[in-house]
């Protein structure tokens, strides 16, 4: 059996999914059949089984690949202090992130793929829940002194994440990932995080 990182393996992937990011520029996820993508990639349809189940194994292992790229970005160090929030550090983060989508068009084909934003919303979800939770307990945001349950706050932040990403890809504006990252923090910042009792820490 080939094993999974071996060279024909990534090359056949890649071929997969160069002709599925084309095929959708062309068309939406549900009218591509795997045929279609075969024929592209030049491939049987037993080949693209071989790697995987079916179109909706392939988008997720593509989301999957683009989240994995997501966590490295993110840096959940000095973030949060107590109930302090460094807006600085997660304008950072967030000005890499949104410059690392339109670096990777083929990405941002997914994102603005609309039959998928719950999928890739849940995804977001999943993966702040596994590797933040820590940190929002940390924040610990307050409302009339009871506690925000933190599948709230992540479930809202998740939201933010994917719509505003949605803008970022379906548009063509000049704004640069650091301005329109600049502009997100200050939105939340000035309004949703203190009404909820959040401390904003401006300096550098």
């Amino acid at each position: 059996m080939v094993k999974s990182d071996d060279l024909r393996v990534k090359r056949t992937r890649k071929l997969i999914s160069q002709a599925f990011f084309g095929l959708l520029r062309k068309k939406k996820f549900e009218k591509i059949s795997i045929q279609e993508i075969a024929d592209s990639a030049m491939i049987n349809r037993a080949t693209f089984y071989a790697h995987y189940a079916d179109k909706q194994d392939l988008y997720d292992s593509l989301i999957d690949q683009f989240l994995a790229s997501f966590t490295g970005i993110l840096d959940e160090q000095n973030l949060v202090d107590g109930n302090n929030v460094h807006v600085k550090e997660i304008e950072t983060v967030l000005s890499r992130f949104y410059e690392f989508v339109r670096d990777n068009p083929e990405i941002a084909q997914m994102i603005t793929d609309r039959a998928h934003d719950q999928r890739l919303k849940n995804r977001f979800l999943e993966i702040l829940s596994e590797r933040y939770t820590e940190l929002f307990e940390k924040l610990e945001v307050r409302e009339k002194d009871v506690v925000v349950p933190n599948d709230f706050v992540i479930s809202y932040i998740s939201s933010i994440l994917v719509g505003t990403l949605d803008w970022w890809v379906s548009t063509s504006t000049q704004m640069s990932a650091r301005d329109f990252a600049h502009l997100i923090i200050k939105l939340i910042s000035n309004g949703h995080l203190t009404v909820l009792g959040v401390n904003i820490n401006r300096e550098n």
